[in-house]
């Protein structure tokens, strides 16, 4: 393996013999050759300030699957307004009632085989207001405001079905404490 410090002093290495630690001409840490080739730096002239030696890890970026959410889009255009301020001069979001962990694998209606896409049940959302955090939305997710009384009927239903029970339905959508919000 080849190595090479910014300056573009060379050093070879393999895993059982690594090069030394620094360049003994400069004093700079050795880094993996192609590491340099994509900063742009190798074999950067003396007095380059190209900085290879230390470069910050990303964090694997979580993916989540593809959603599809035209049925509950066209829901939420079609009451026009939040169902908690009744506001429609902000932006309107689809917001899940208990989290997006309940949308479920969308299914070929043609073979009836399961998609890796993830369905977004109408019954599972309410327009609030946004953006969030703000909004009423973010006074939802925050558990700022009872939602069980701002619910239809098949939206309790669809919630205590994925909740588990009634109870549970009622602890996650109902807060209790001085910040919840009487309807």
């Amino acid at each position: 393996m080849k190595f090479a410090c910014r300056y573009g002093c060379a050093a070879t290495g393999t895993k059982s013999s690594p090069p030394p630690p620094t360049c003994e001409a400069h004093g700079e840490t050795y880094v993996y050759e192609k590491a340099l080739s994509r900063s742009g730096a190798s074999g950067a002239s003396e007095g380059s300030t190209t900085r290879t030696t230390s470069r910050r890890r990303r964090r694997p970026r979580r993916i989540q699957p593809k959603r599809d959410w035209t049925d509950a889009r066209a829901k939420v255009e079609a009451e026009g307004c939040c169902r908690i301020c009744k506001r429609s001069d902000r932006k309107l979001e689809a917001a899940h009632v208990l989290g997006r962990q309940h949308d479920e694998p969308k299914v070929n209606k043609a073979t009836g085989e399961t998609l890796k896409e993830l369905y977004v049940d109408p019954n599972r959302i309410v327009p609030l207001c946004g953006p969030f955090p703000e909004g009423c939305h973010g006074d939802v997710d925050y558990n700022r405001v009872n939602l069980v009384h701002h619910l239809t009927i098949e939206e309790q239903v669809q919630a205590v079905r994925d909740a588990g029970g009634i109870a549970p339905a009622f602890t996650a959508l109902a807060p209790v404490g001085p910040e919840a919000v009487a309807p």
